[in-house]
């Protein structure tokens, strides 16, 4: 695949998003439902054309622009060292993945049997949301595979919302998705030391991508 920093960007964008889901339901029991959504889709965006289609483009991947642009300051929350130990857990974990090929090759193929079953999971729906049996069946997948790997993430929150099987099935989910998009990144040439070292270069294209 082809790669671009615009391309890099919107996948480290991917990460950023699924890391702020995550640290919105794990401390307010609540995320952007839209944004959720289309980190999830990403899931089947197994055989995308390009780095856009992926996210369903930049739009897609708005939220995790705007946390990757605000880095570009020198904003040292608690919120955003939360989200930033995240992204970098999520990169570690997945370079891990991908020099585990029957790993990786167990990961592709559960998430290809969900593709598969897209369609009937989504006709099981009842009321508005996300269906829950497709976060169920992701969630199950991030828990059979990377989160048999060591450091496994610890994500911080209100403990009243992270004994909620929803959420927790949410936040797996989300991580599983956070992981897709690392796998992209590290495809195309992306990596933790560069991420740090250009940091202000990311967030400056992520502004960019925002406005255009």
């Amino acid at each position: 695949m082809a790669s671009s920093f615009n391309d890099r960007t919107l996948a480290l964008a991917g990460i950023f998003q699924s890391a702020t889901l995550v640290h919105q339901l794990a401390t307010t029991g609540r995320a952007d439902e839209d944004a959720t959504r289309n980190s999830i889709e990403s899931l089947f965006m197994i055989d995308a054309d390009d780095v856009p289609q992926v996210f369903s483009g930049t739009e897609g991947v708005s939220l995790g622009l705007k946390t990757l642009a605000g880095f570009a300051s020198s904003d040292k929350s608690e919120a955003n060292m939360v989200i930033l130990a995240y992204v970098f857990s999520l990169m570690h974990l997945t370079h891990k993945v991908l020099h585990r090929p029957e790993l990786l090759e167990q990961l592709t193929g559960l998430i290809q049997s969900v593709q598969r079953q897209k369609d009937y999971f989504e006709s099981m729906q009842q009321g508005a949301g996300i269906n829950s049996t497709l976060l169920a069946r992701f969630a199950d997948i991030y828990s059979e595979t990377i989160s048999t790997l060591q450091p496994r993430i610890i994500v911080k929150g209100n403990p009243d919302f992270l004994q909620q099987e929803d959420i927790v099935n949410r936040i797996r989910c989300l991580l599983l998705a956070g992981a897709r998009a690392a796998v992209l990144w590290e495809q195309l040439g992306g990596g933790r030391i560069q991420f740090l070292f250009k940091r202000k270069q990311f967030a400056a294209t992520a502004e960019e991508l925002l406005n255009s």
